[in-house]
């Protein structure tokens, strides 16, 4: 197994650190933060361009056809410089469409999505504190010649600049939920479309609550066929695993860079006549975010060896991969903020400087999806062992 990046996936790593850093620098990051129109749309047309907004589609529908190893170079640099707006939920949007759409479908919605002239998100059932499908879930009702959905969720990242919505939903009342599951791409235009835009910790995200009220969509709104359906189950539990690993690469993008910091600083701040890195306690402290940050580059490249390999030959399943991933991250980004906090001293907590913004990304990522118990129950599951079931009142 050689986990070592390829001359191509360097490049595009290199590419992307260097766009972000011009053309998205934490000035602009702050003011899309603020704002409500978030990244601006020359931004996204720019980024459209270099096509990762097809990163993962084929060629045939505009793609860059990248593996995940590739894709996740891209996301780290994400995370370093703190992108704003919902990329990383337009190409998981995008990519359960080329998994769950037939042939006619994909050919219609993805290329739209690759060029930047639309906007997606992807709506997945987890919701009140659960983070299975039996928290929160999105309801189909199949009518005469279409559907009627149904639904609330309080949170969906990238929605309130996306235009197209991928909704997975239960699809009439199945004993088995993994049974009745079914995707559809539903505009935000459409009648019983409720979006309110979210203020939350981190605005880089822009997330909003949406409600599905009875919304009426045809039947060429469901991805696949009538006389072959896609397996929603499968679908979605690979586009779960996808960002699982996604937001972990996130995460080690922004602890990289949050030691960066720390690290010079430790070179340039002084006390009692000489830098505070010279000092046993900052020196244990940035050694233990190098560390951290080092040890999830490992799990996260690994985890993206195991969604590349063909099925079967790698050494762990994806599911299991993508929560150990998760984990670490969740861990890993908790601790270098917080050492690289103490090591910076007052200056860390003000608004002029970068680390409350990583700070902000750190707490948010580590919610997003589920937290570090869920993905700690899900190592235990996919290892063998039994976890008791949750108490229902």
């Amino acid at each position: 197994m050689d986990l070592a990046y390829s001359e191509e996936q360097t490049s595009i790593q290199g590419q992307a650190r260097r766009f972000f850093e011009r053309e998205c620098p934490l000035e602009e990051v702050r003011k899309a933060w603020a704002s409500e129109a978030g990244l601006p749309e020359p931004l996204w047309k720019r980024m459209a361009e270099l096509g990762w907004l097809g990163a993962l589609l084929p060629e045939r529908v505009g793609g860059q056809e990248l593996n995940v190893t590739a894709f996740c170079r891209i996301v780290e640099e994400q995370g370093r410089g703190l992108l704003p707006g919902g990329f990383l939920f337009h190409v998981l949007a995008a990519e359960a469409i080329r998994l769950a759409g037939s042939a006619p479908q994909q050919q219609a919605l993805l290329p739209p999505l690759a060029k930047g002239e639309s906007r997606a998100t992807l709506a997945r059932c987890m919701e009140g504190g659960r983070f299975d499908r039996d928290g929160g879930r999105f309801y189909a009702d199949e009518k005469q010649e279409g559907f009627l959905l149904f639904g609330e969720k309080l949170a969906v990242p990238g929605l309130a600049q996306a235009s197209e919505i991928v909704v997975a939903a239960v699809l009439g009342l199945p004993k088995d939920l993994d049974a009745g599951l079914a995707f559809f791409v539903v505009p935000r235009a459409a009648q019983g479309v409720a979006v309110t835009p979210l203020h939350t910790l981190e605005g880089g995200m822009k997330a909003a609550s949406l409600r599905l009220d009875g919304v009426r969509l045809p039947a060429a709104a469901r991805l696949g066929t009538a006389d072959r359906p896609a397996d929603g189950a499968a679908v979605l539990a690979r586009i779960s695993q996808l960002g699982d690993l996604a937001l972990a690469c996130d995460a080690l993008g922004g602890a990289a860079r949050v030691t960066e910091l720390t690290v010079e600083y430790a070179k340039l701040r002084t006390a009692f006549g000489q830098p505070i890195g010279a000092y046993q306690a900052i020196k244990h402290k940035c050694a233990d975010m190098l560390f951290a940050a080092e040890n999830l580059r490992a799990v996260t490249d690994w985890a993206a060896w195991v969604l590349d390999a063909p099925s079967g030959q790698a050494d762990a399943s994806p599911a299991l991969a993508s929560a150990m991933a998760r984990a670490n991250a969740i861990e890993c980004y908790d601790l270098v903020i917080r050492h690289g906090t103490q090591a910076h001293g007052a200056i860390a907590v003000t608004e002029e400087h970068a680390l409350p913004l990583y700070a902000k990304r750190a707490k948010t990522l580590a919610l997003a999806f589920g937290n570090v118990a869920y993905y700690q129950e899900q190592i235990l599951k996919e290892s063998g062992y039994t976890v008791p079931p949750v108490r229902r009142a």
